[in-house]
């Protein structure tokens, strides 16, 4: 019977596998639209079997909250806790405002966009994406604000992630945006982010009203 390999060298082939799928899953997204990418396709590329891609992400869409999330927790180690108690929302502005985005989830972005939203299936993996991120948010703000009123926990993650979203949309919609991303690309993406938390921030009053 062959033995099992010792478990470091078996965390480190589980770690090699995971990013050997989510490099497949860039590669693919970057030549097709998202809602067109199968699993065979990413299994193939990442050299594994089918089976093994469900062994870590159970779709292609959980395998992008994934990264997604992997990026956004980084994001939310770096909020200072007293801030966060104090006004969870503005203290992630600041987060924005010093330019935290992380700049490969502003490329997994640009890539995913850069066949336009324009079919029902990549609209439809783009909210489901986003609804999995509110999810992973409200946990992530359950456990930093054990105390808030979960109503508040739930509203906040669902707003704060319509504000990534909308970012997003009105981001790729720019013209004057162009591949391959440039620094002034992922700043103007954190300009939209920042002013779709302040109009939250506000009430949604805009500097017109």
């Amino acid at each position: 019977m062959t033995e099992a390999p010792p478990a470091g060298r078996r965390e480190l082939n589980k770690a090699r596998t995971h990013e050997a799928i989510l490099g497949a899953l860039r590669d693919l997204v970057a030549q097709l639209p998202a809602a067109e990418v199968t699993v065979d396709q990413v299994a193939e590329r990442a050299g594994i079997s089918r089976r093994t891609f469900f062994n870590y992400f159970g779709s292609i869409p959980a395998a992008l909250s994934a990264v997604f999330a992997e990026h956004a927790s980084g994001m939310i180690s770096r909020l200072d806790p007293d801030q966060v108690r104090l006004d969870p929302l503005a203290a992630l502005r600041r987060l924005v405002q010093a330019g935290e985005i992380p700049t490969d989830l502003i490329g997994w972005l640009s890539d995913l966009n850069s066949h336009g939203q324009s079919t029902d299936g990549q609209m439809l993996l783009e909210r489901t994406v986003w609804a999995d991120m509110a999810g992973w948010l409200r946990e992530q703000l359950h456990a930093l604000l054990p105390e808030a009123d979960p109503l508040f926990v739930a509203t906040l993650s669902s707003a704060v992630m319509s504000c990534f979203q909308a970012a997003e949309e009105t981001w790729v919609e720019d013209p004057h945006r162009a591949a391959p991303l440039s620094p002034a690309d992922t700043a103007a993406f954190h300009d939209h982010l920042d002013r779709a938390l302040g109009l939250l921030a506000s009430g949604w009053r805009s500097d017109h009203d």
